[in-house]
Parts: C-alpha cells; structure tokens; sequence
C-alpha cells in the first residue's frame, strides 16, 4: 500500500528527509534542464557567429526580446495556480481529506483551459504592441511562434500542482527533461537550416520566402529574425510534448491515492467552495509573481528604451567603446540596433545567473508542502526543522556559485561563448550580476515558506517593493552614457538584497522560529569566501600557463575541492544530507568518525 501512496507514507518520515529527497530529485532534473538549457543558448549563440559579426548579439537580443512579455503573460496564467493547488492538496492530506484531493484537480481543468486560451490571444495581440515600444521590429516572430507555449504550459499545470502537493515531484522532473530536450534538438535544427536556407535563398536570388529588401543588413536581420523564430518553436513543441506525458501518466497510472483513502474520508466540499479556496489561495501568489514579472517587464524595458535613447542622443560615446565590437550602421542610420544588441550580451550573462535561481527554486517548490504540512498541524519541531533545512541548503548552493560567477565571471564567458562581444560585455555584467545571484536565488525560497505558514499575501508586498527600487536604480544607472548595459544589474542588487532582509525577518516573525544562522548562512558564507578565493588565485596564475579553458576548469574544481573542504572542517553538513550521496551510508560514517559532520 504504501508503494501507491508516497505521500501518506512520507508525511510519516523525518521531515528533513522528505525535504532532501524532493529536492534531490528536482534539482538532478533541473540541473540537467539548465545544462540543455545553456547548451540550446550556446549552439545559437556560435551558430550565429559562424556568419559573421553581429549576428550573435542580435540574435540573443530577439530570442530573450520574445521572452519578456511571454513571462508577464505565462506568470499571470500559471504562476499562482500551481501553487496554490500544491499548497491546498498538502493541506488536505495532512487533514486526510482525500475527498477534497480529488475535487481540486477535478475544479482546475477547465479553470486552466479557459485561462490558457485567453493567455495565449492577449499575447498575439500584445507581441504588436510590444515590438513597437522597444523598436525591435524583427521580434515580432519569435513571439508569435512563443504565444502556444502559453496554452500548453496551462495544460501542464492542471496535473504539476497536484502531484507536488502530493510530495510527488518526480512527474515534475520528468516532465521539464522531456521540454529541455525537445527544445534542445528542434530548436537548434530548426535555427541553424533556416539560417542556412536564408542565406543561400537571398545570396543566389535576393530574395528570402518572398521579401524583398533594401539593403544587406535588412535581409541578414530578417533572415535571423526567422531562425530565432525556428529556435522558438522548439519551446513550444517541448511544452506540448511535456503535456502528453503528464496526460498519460494521469491516465495510465492514476494519482497514485488507493481508492480505500477516498472511500474512508469525509465528503469533499463542493465545487464551488473548492473553486472559492483555490481563487483565494491563488491570486495572491499570482499577484505577487505577476509584480515581480511585471517588474522585470517594466525594468527590461526601459534598459532598451534609455540604451536606444543613448545611441540617438550620443552615439559617438558608445561607438567609442563598442565600436570594436559592431559595425557602423548599428549606431546611425534609420534602424539602429546597437540597444537590442547590448540586450543579447546581458541576455548571456543572465543565462548564468538562471542557473543557480533555478536551483533555489527547485527548494522553494520542495519547501511548500513540507512547510504546510508542519504548519497545518501545528508540529513546532518540525517547522523549525524544516525552515532551517531550506535556509541551509539554499546557501550551501546559492553563495559559493554566485560568488564563483563574479570571481571567474570573463572567465566562464570565454569558456562558453566565442563572439568576441558578448564575452568581453557580458563578462562586466556578470562580474556584479555574481553578486546579486547571492539576494535573488535565496528570495524565492523564503516567500515560498511565507507562502507555507498562510501569509499568502506578504510575498506580493515584497515583491512590489522590489520591483519599485530596482526599477529606479536601474534607469538612473543605464542612463549614464559611461556605464550604460553593465549598469543593469544594480537596481537588481540593491532591491533583492532589501527583500531578502525584510522577508527573513517576517518569517522568523509569523512562523515564531528562531534561525540559527550561524549553520544555516555563516558557515556556507565563510566555505564560499575561501573557494571563491582558490578559483581567483589558481585561475590568475594558471592563465599565464594554460590556455582560459583550461584554467577556467582547474579554478572551478579547485573551488569546489576547498569548499567541501571547508565545509566539512566547519561541520556544515548532517549525517542526513550526507547519505543521500551515492555510499552516503559510507561516507557518514566515516565522517562521523572523524568529528567532520553535525
């Protein structure tokens, strides 16, 4: 029985153990998301540069151009739901109202459906508009062929909520594989023939699928306007493929709940209060990743619009520092696109930053029904237990990485990327971006844990107030000709930081635990202040030897090596989170042996 059932029997374990195995199966998937994820970006990013100067930069620009009013959207339509459906199935097993379980997930279909077609028209009509405010014309098709990405990932959320609440997130895992893949091979298939195709057409005929054009530098934009577009469309493929999986494994395999759970439990509410509790539950956190998404939004652009009002302004100033970089007409003319193309070197730097985020999102999501649970039955020890758990695990990821990316930030640039630009520009924008990873990665955990005590609505204000302060520092920093895109990541820096502060405070307050954050925080800090250190001094030295690639590597794992060094003299790690490594039993009992874990 309890094979059918993970989360009746895991409600029973150790919380600290429930927490690390969620968490251990979505970050093993999610790393290996951002692994394609950053290889899909790398492949585009040197196909483009195999065709001359330029095509790189712009290319990034309108691939994350798409993006940003697809976030604001895709948000609106998934970001609340999921997760108050994981927070309420949570809160009903822990009531064991199997009853209601069922009559959330039966509640959220056609919730779901009608919001993702509605979605998926506002972003149609709203990429028209958009491409006009930034004046990046060439956008507009990578948008459209993003918008069914939106209808798809509505779909998928009507079953991922549900199985998280369960503590089931090996769906979860699967599921986001399945879309990284398929966005990986198609993505860059589709990119790199339609680039090709474009090319030969408009060289032998002058023509490309029946435009004709101006100029050469009009055709090489719409040509890699079309290819970006082709790269999209392996988004939306993935997350159409990612909802086939979800539909079949609910049909083959069911919920995993045994049919004596329902039969044993009370009557379910009716649809109707079920509809009320999930609205309820739902539109704050939905307001809250609406704010921070609308923030980022409103940030990205104005970014475009002070560079685009900068090169008309004072062009000459940015053609002295980046004149190396781009041709001529990017600074004058009538189609400037030096803003779209500063946008794509700050686009690759963020890929980095994404990646240790998405990781302490990973916490967040395994945080939510562990949190809940303990909540909703009023076990203090277990609350504590797993607060602290999510704290510790979060900086034991977040610092060293975040502190390693500004250390080895044109480093790790010119290990991956080969257009001259975006190294060289991006790596000054990840040398602070390093930093600000540090405030922004641990945020999203402790609003999810705010989320899990019932302050459902807290992480909105937080949110509002960031948005708010990061928006100002960042227009007066990006309008100063001097500074301009490496800039943008201040207001980032100063806003998270602010929230991060007020948020832990809160959550010590509402949830009455007191963390002790000499385990949780100063421990990792002073592990990642000694790594960061050797990745430093092994990459400057070691450069003068070697070539960058190989340096890099060294630095890395020099790194890592005094960190767990580091780590394990200071007695940062338990014997519970050491056995859930390959030998863990082993491997504890050794380093217990020794006095090196708590």
């Amino acid at each position: 029985m309890a094979k059918k059932y993970n989360a009746v029997t895991n409600s029973e374990k150790d919380v600290s153990q429930t927490f690390l195995k969620g968490a251990a199966v979505l970050t093993v998937s999610m790393i290996i998301v951002k692994v394609f994820g950053l290889i899909d970006k790398v492949l585009l990013t040197n196909i483009y540069s195999t065709f001359g100067q330029g095509y790189a930069t712009m290319g990034t620009g309108l691939y994350s151009n798409a993006y940003e009013i697809f976030v604001v959207i895709f948000t609106v339509a998934t970001g609340g739901l999921p997760i108050a459906i994981s927070r309420l199935v949570s809160e009903s097993i822990a009531q064991k109202r199997y009853n209601d379980v069922k009559q959330i997930h039966r509640v959220s279909k056609p919730f779901f459906i009608v919001v993702g077609i509605v979605s998926l028209l506002i972003m149609f009509i709203g990429s028209f508009f958009y491409v006009g405010v930034i004046d990046s014309p060439y956008s507009i098709y990578a948008m459209m062929c993003l918008a069914p990405t939106i209808l798809f990932g509505c779909f998928v959320s009507i079953y991922r909520g549900y199985f998280e609440g369960q503590r089931n997130m090996i769906p979860t895992a699967v599921s986001e594989i399945i879309e990284a893949a398929v966005k990986l091979v198609i993505g860059a298939l589709l990119a790199y023939f339609i680039m090709r195709f474009g090319i030969d057409s408009y060289e032998s005929t002058g023509i490309f699928l029946g435009f004709t054009f101006k100029s050469e530098i009009e055709a090489q934009n719409t040509i890699l306007a079309f290819s970006v577009a082709g790269a999209i469309c392996g988004i939306s493929l993935g997350s159409l493929c990612s909802f086939i999986y979800y539909y079949l494994l609910f049909k083959i395999k069911g919920d995993g709940i045994p049919k004596e759970y329902y039969e044993n439990s009370i009557d379910a509410r009716t649809a109707k209060e079920t509809l009320i509790r999930i609205l309820k539950t739902a539109l704050p956190i939905a307001m809250g990743a609406l704010i921070m998404s609308l923030g980022s939004f409103v940030d990205q652009t104005i970014i475009q619009r002070v560079l685009l009002g900068l090169v008309e302004s004072n062009p000459d100033a940015l053609e002295l520092q980046y004149g190396a970089y781009f041709p001529e007409d990017v600074f004058h003319g009538e189609k400037i696109t030096l803003h779209t193309r500063l946008w794509g070197c700050y686009s690759a730097s963020l890929t980095f930053m994404q990646l240790v985020t998405a990781v302490t999102q990973v916490f967040g999501s395994s945080a939510m029904p562990n949190v809940t649970s303990a909540w909703t039955k009023g076990n203090k020890d277990e609350l504590k237990k797993s607060i602290e758990t999510v704290v510790r695990m979060t900086m034991l990821f977040t610092l060293p990485m975040s502190l390693g990316l500004s250390v080895l930030s044109h480093s790790i640039m010119q290990f991956i990327y080969t257009d001259e630009a975006i190294v060289d520009i991006g790596g000054n924008v990840l040398m602070i971006m390093g930093i600000t990873t540090i405030f922004t990665a641990a945020v999203t955990p402790i609003c999810s844990m705010l989320q899990g005590v019932g302050k459902v609505n807290v992480p909105m204000k937080l949110y509002t107030i960031c948005m708010l302060i990061k928006i100002a520092i960042t227009w007066m920093f990006v309008s100063i000709p001097e500074i301009n895109i490496q800039g943008a990541t201040a207001g980032s820096l100063v806003a998270y930081a602010v929230i991060l502060i007020i948020g832990t405070f809160l959550l010590i307050r509402y949830s009455k635990i007191k963390i002790n954050f000499y385990t949780t925080t100063i421990k990792p800090l002073i592990g990642a202040v000694f790594s960061s250190a050797a990745a430093y001094i092994v990459n400057y030295f070691m450069c003068q030897i070697v070539s960058q690639r190989i340096s890099t590597v060294l630095s890395i794992v020099a790194a890592v090596v005094v960190y767990i060094i580091s780590l394990l003299i200071l007695r940062a790690f338990t014997a519970t989170e050491v056995k859930f490594l390959p030998k863990g039993e082993k491997i504890a009992k050794v380093l217990e042996k020794w006095h090196l874990i708590g």
